[in-house]
């Protein structure tokens, strides 16, 4: 729930920014329209308090935007936030409109677009209460104005007729702008209310999906390292027997233990694949370091070659002479380099050649792993980074556990980066993968 709360927070803040950016283009849209209607239009209009009411409200807005900079604000201090801002353009709003006629004024309805805007993010109470304070300064207005408790400033050159002096018309239009900001106040409320309360449940729901993700993790890593214990003390009897440790045995049982002691193997790599995910999924930090991509590849390279066996494959390494250190996780990094050069490897035929290639583009570096493999089906394509999956041309040939490559997806997504594959059956695969030079924000 706390996290939850932290997003719901998050939002606020990003709904309050997004008013100041809105308050911005107000004050800009002030000063034009009333220099519009001075000069094109001929409207006599009081410039000095329209100019100090710009003024007055750019610097609470930059107010605004300096507290919300360098103040950490909880939920309920967000939403008092909230409604300061509100009461200010409130009143902010209700002064221009005396200083440019009143109800003479047709902008008075410019108020439902303020109505709409903080509707969204106030409750629906607040709301209400917002519509009602509008409707109790504005008509106050009128009918002060219309009684001489405060001067009315008529828009001269606009109208012939003084609205103040026909009763009807006054009372008819405070009618019609009180009723159109509650029915605005109604509409808005009720429709930000049932978006909040669906935000709110799937807000929930992806918390709730995480921390059972979170669990089957933690479950897999459990398991995976239960078994890893007994798979290599079983490898190891198997080795001891194979070896004539345990005395002679006939080549039937030699060739049994033998498979034994590859479908051993075979789990090891599996579970030692499914720790890895578990425990690269469960880190939130990456262990970031300087360093030289050339010195990666080398490295996971000499951890592929071995168990290659007898493979004549060729590998070949092009980088850029000018390619800069990177910062990244050199553990993580070297996993991803290895486990795609050992795909490259293991789908590549005798005589055959990898080619590695790295370069240097826009803050990136970008790296290109060429195959003249067996190639991928076109319609497995889509599914190469999903976990467990394998590409129907290997699933029954070749031994794998369909986890190498999505860990390799998440490894680079978490550097900030992105990985592609091309593959044309028969003739190879190229895989392509960035990794920015400077860390980004991580994300689990």
């Amino acid at each position: 729930m706390k996290q939850t709360t932290n997003l719901l927070e998050e939002e606020l803040l990003q709904r309050l920014e997004w008013f100041i950016y809105i308050r911005w283009a107000a004050i800009v849209f002030i000063i034009l329209l009333f220099l519009t209607a001075i000069n094109l239009f001929k409207v006599i209009l009081p410039a000095r308090p329209i100019f100090l009411l710009a003024l007055f409200i750019a610097i609470y807005n930059a107010g605004f935007k300096f507290y919300l900079k360098h103040k950490i604000l909880s939920a309920a201090n967000i939403r008092r936030f909230a409604i300061i801002q509100s009461m200010l353009d409130i009143i902010s709003l209700t002064i221009l409109i005396h200083f440019t006629g009143g109800a003479e004024n047709p902008f008075i309805f410019y108020f439902i677009f303020h109505t709409i805007f903080t509707s969204m993010l106030l409750s629906k109470k607040e709301s209400y209460i917002q519509a009602g304070i509008i409707c109790f300064l504005v008509v106050g207005l009128f009918m002060l104005e219309y009684l001489d408790v405060v001067p009315h400033y008529p828009v001269r050159g606009f109208l012939n007729t003084d609205v103040y002096k026909n009763s009807a018309y006054l009372t008819a239009i405070s009618f019609v702008f009180s009723s159109t900001i509650f029915i605005a106040t109604f509409f808005t409320a009720s429709v930000s209310e049932r978006l909040r309360l669906k935000e709110d449940e799937l807000k929930e729901a992806a918390v709730k999906l995480l921390e059972k993700d979170r669990l089957k993790d933690e479950y897999v890593k459990m398991v995976s390292h239960d078994l890893k214990s007994p798979l290599a003390s079983i490898q190891s009897l198997l080795e001891v027997i194979l070896g004539g440790f345990a005395g002679a045995a006939d080549e039937k049982t030699k060739e049994i233990l033998q498979r034994i002691y590859k479908r051993t193997e075979f789990l090891h790599h599996y579970t030692k694949d499914l720790l890895d995910l578990s425990r690269i999924r469960a880190e939130r930090n990456l262990n970031l370091q300087r360093l030289n991509i050339k010195d990666i590849i080398y490295i996971a390279a000499e951890l592929v070659m071995p168990k290659m066996g007898e493979k004549q494959i060729e590998l070949n390494v092009a980088v850029d002479k000018n390619l800069s250190e990177i910062e990244a996780d050199k553990e993580l990094l070297i996993h991803v380099f290895a486990n795609i050069i050992a795909n490259a490897f293991k789908y590549t035929l005798s005589g055959g050649n990898v080619m590695i290639k790295v370069l240097q583009s826009d803050g990136f570096v970008i790296t290109e792993i060429k195959d003249t493999g067996i190639g991928i089906p076109a319609e497995d394509m889509p599914h190469m980074f999903e976990e467990f999956f394998r590409a129907g041309n290997v699933a029954k040939t070749t031994k794998g556990t369909g986890l190498g490559l999505s860990l390799a997806k998440y490894i680079i997504e978490r550097h900030g980066g992105n990985i592609s594959i091309e593959s044309e059956l028969g003739k190879g695969t190229i895989f392509r993968f960035t990794i920015p030079i400077s860390a980004r924000k991580m994300s689990s």
